[in-house]
C-alpha cells in the first residue's frame, strides 16, 4: 500500500516511513540534508522535554492534548506552560482546554526567560513570533504547519488547498524563522490526499490529527531532527492569507460549476456562500456536491513531471497510470467523470427534469442566476457559467434556515418566473 514510484525515485532526497493510523493514503518524509546551524545550544540533550506551547484554535488544540497527555504520563515532556491569543467576546479552543485542565496559560504577547525551556511549540498561532522569543528558547520554536510548504504560506492553507482543488496537501514540521511566515526549514512532511467531496473542517481535523502524530514522532530525537532539517525550495511557491465574506460572495456568469463547488468546499464551515435575491442576501447552504467537479489535473501533470525528470525519458502510460491508481482513485478521464459522477449523499439523477414549467426556457436561455425548483429532488438549481448547481437549503437575511421547497413555496412562487434569479 502507497507510492512505490515516488519511494523509490525519492530515495535519495528523503526518508520514508508508513503505518500512521489515518484512513486513506499518507506519505512522510524526512530530510537527508544537514543544516550548517547547530540550534541544539542547550544542556538538555534528551527527553523530557520543557516546552512552551502557542496555539489558538481546534487545529491547535490537537497538538496541545498529545503533548499534555506525554506530560500526564511522565512521557516526553517534563512541564508543559501555554500561551493564546485574548479575544474580546470569546475564549480560543485552547483557553477552554486549559482552563479545564489547569495548565497555566498566559495571553501574547509574551517575554519568555532565556533557557527556562527547551523548546518552543507552535500550532496555528496566528501571529508573527519575534526573534527576541525564539533564541530565548535554545533549540528554536517548532511549527505545526497545515500543508506541504512552501506550498500555501499563511493563515489559512486547508481553505487555500480546497479553493484551488488540490488533490493532495499535507502537514510540515517546521523551525520557525523571524520575520516571516513560514519560511523555515523543513523537519519533515507528511502527505494526504484530499477526498473530492471533502469540507474545510472536516480536513482541518484529520490534518490537526496527523500533526499531532508527526509531532510526538519527533519529539524522542529532537535534537537530531533539528539538526537535519533543510531549507524550503524557492519553487513552489504560494500564499494562503485569511479570506473573508467577499470571497464567498457568487458570481454566477464568472464561475463553473466546479468553480462553486470549490468555494463551497472551501468555505460553507466558516463563511457560507451567499448571493442576493430581490436585492436581499441569501446564503446558499446543502449543495449536492459532483465528483466530477472536484477532479483537478495539476497534480498529475506535475508528477509526471517529477517522473520524467527522475527518469531522464518519457512516462510510460502504464506506469503512470498505476502510479496515479496508487496515489488517488479520483484521477480519471474527463469522459470518465462525466458519465460516472457521484452525488454526495444521494442516488437521484439530477438532471433538468420535474421542475415547474417555464424550466425549459430557462434552459434554453441559459441566464446566470437563473433559479428554478426542481419538485421531484427538492432542491433549487442555480445557473452558473457553464452548468446549473443544485442546493438544498437557503437562509435569507434575517430568517431562519429554510428547505428549498419553503424557498420555492413563500419566495420564489410569489414573484413573476421572470424574475426567478439570484444576483
Amino acid at each position: 500500500m502507497g507510492w512505490p514510484i515516488l519511494q523509490s525515485l525519492s530515495k535519495r532526497y528523503f526518508q520514508a516511513s508508513w503505518g500512521l493510523p489515518l484512513a486513506g493514503v499518507a506519505r512522510k518524509f524526512r530530510s537527508e540534508y544537514k543544516s550548517s546551524e547547530d540550534i541544539t545550544d542547550s544542556n538538555q540533550k534528551s527527553p523530557p522535554w520543557n516546552v512552551m506551547f502557542f496555539g489558538t484554535d481546534d487545529f491547535s488544540l490537537k497538538s496541545l492534548e498529545m503533548l499534555h497527555m506525554e506530560q500526564q504520563r511522565g512521557g516526553l515532556i517534563k512541564r508543559l506552560d501555554v500561551v493564546s491569543v485574548a479575544l474580546k467576546k470569546s475564549l480560543t479552543a485552547v483557553q477552554h482546554y486549559c482552563q479545564k485542565e489547569g495548565l497555566q496559560i498566559t495571553d501574547w504577547p509574551v517575554t519568555v526567560p532565556q533557557r527556562e525551556y527547551d523548546v518552543g511549540i507552535v500550532a496555528s498561532f496566528g501571529h508573527l513570533i519575534p526573534a527576541s522569543v525564539i533564541s530565548a528558547f535554545p533549540m528554536g520554536i517548532v511549527n505545526v504547519h497545515g500543508s506541504l510548504l512552501p506550498r500555501w504560506r499563511g493563515a489559512a492553507p486547508v481553505i487555500h488547498a480546497l479553493l484551488n482543488q488540490d488533490q493532495q496537501t499535507g502537514i510540515t514540521l517546521m523551525r520557525i524563522a523571524p520575520f516571516r511566515f513560514d519560511v523555515g526549514h523543513v523537519i519533515s512532511k507528511v502527505v494526504v490526499p484530499v477526498e473530492w467531496n471533502i469540507k474545510s473542517r472536516e480536513l482541518t481535523a484529520q490534518l490537526a490529527e496527523m500533526g499531532a502524530q508527526e509531532l510526538l514522532s519527533i519529539l524522542p530525537n529532537l535534537p537530531q531532527h533539528l539538526r537535519e532539517a533543510c531549507p524550503q525550495s524557492s519553487e513552489g511557491v504560494t500564499k494562503a492569507p485569511k479570506v473573508n465574506e467577499s470571497a464567498s460572495r457568487v458570481w454566477w456568469d464568472k464561475w463553473s460549476c466546479s468553480d462553486v463547488q470549490a468555494h463551497y468546499r472551501a468555505l460553507d464551515d466558516y463563511i457560507p456562500l451567499w448571493s442576493l435575491w430581490q436585492e436581499t442576501p441569501i446564503k446558499l447552504r446543502g449543495m449536492v456536491m459532483q465528483k466530477k467537479w472536484s477532479s483537478n489535473k495539476r497534480d498529475v501533470e506535475m508528477l509526471k513531471e517529477f517522473l520524467q525528470i527522475n527518469r531522464g525519458g518519457s512516462v510510460r502510460e502504464n506506469t503512470e497510470s498505476e502510479f496515479i491508481d496508487n496515489v488517488h482513485n479520483c484521477y480519471r478521464s474527463d469522459s470518465a467523470a462525466k458519465n460516472n459522477f457521484v452525488v454526495k449523499n444521494s442516488t437521484k439523477a439530477h438532471l433538468c427534469d420535474n421542475i415547474d414549467t417555464h424550466s425549459q426556457k430557462i434552459v434554453e436561455r441559459e441566464v446566470p442566476g437563473s433559479v428554478v425548483y426542481n419538485r421531484k429532488a427538492k432542491e433549487i438549481r442555480v445557473y452558473c457559467r457553464d452548468g446549473w448547481v443544485a442546493f438544498q437549503h437557503v437562509v435569507l437575511k434575517g430568517r431562519k434556515l429554510m428547505t428549498a421547497q419553503d424557498f420555492y413555496n413563500g419566495f420564489m412562487s410569489k414573484v413573476s418566473k421572470d424574475l426567478h434569479r439570484f444576483t
